[in-house]
């Protein structure tokens, strides 16, 4: 079963309740606690995200940008999206640092799950529609690309 966290910080000028808001605009029920400077969450699933990158026509940059970090066993990957954005309801994929700091969200589970997740949810665009969901490395060569 996918993992799904994600880590906020509370800077000293931001109100904990509207970190806790921003979580919740792209991970709507999500189970949150605060910890010291830290909002902690665990998210139900993705869905929101997926639609708000399928509505924004973004899935190419966000697939990149959720891959970037995935580990060899396609098991674990981290991606930060941009707490401003997340504010006003959108997905912003990093790399962003900024200085109010970022959602930094962590994929985990089994072998190639956090992997095909990423393709469920920012298909690739580059092959048929029938392989856009299945990651690179699970297609037959003659798949890769249109």
């Amino acid at each position: 079963m996918l993992r799904i966290t994600i880590r906020a910080p509370i800077n000293p000028t931001e109100e904990p309740a509207r970190v806790r808001a921003a979580i919740e605009k792209l991970f709507p029920g999500a189970t949150i606690r605060q910890e010291n400077d830290e909002m902690i969450a665990q998210a139900p699933h993705l869905e929101r995200l997926r639609e708000l990158i399928r509505s924004t026509r973004i899935p190419d940059s966000a697939r990149g940008a959720m891959l970037a970090n995935l580990d060899d066993a396609g098991s674990r990957t981290t991606f930060l999206l941009g707490k401003q954005a997340a504010t006003a309801g959108r997905a912003h994929f990093g790399p962003l640092r900024s200085p109010l700091g970022d959602l930094e969200v962590e994929l985990a589970g089994a072998e190639g799950e956090a992997e095909r997740e990423i393709y469920r949810i920012a298909p690739d665009t580059t092959v048929p529609e029938e392989w856009a969901e299945v990651p690179h490395r699970m297609r037959p060569d003659s798949h890769t690309q249109v």
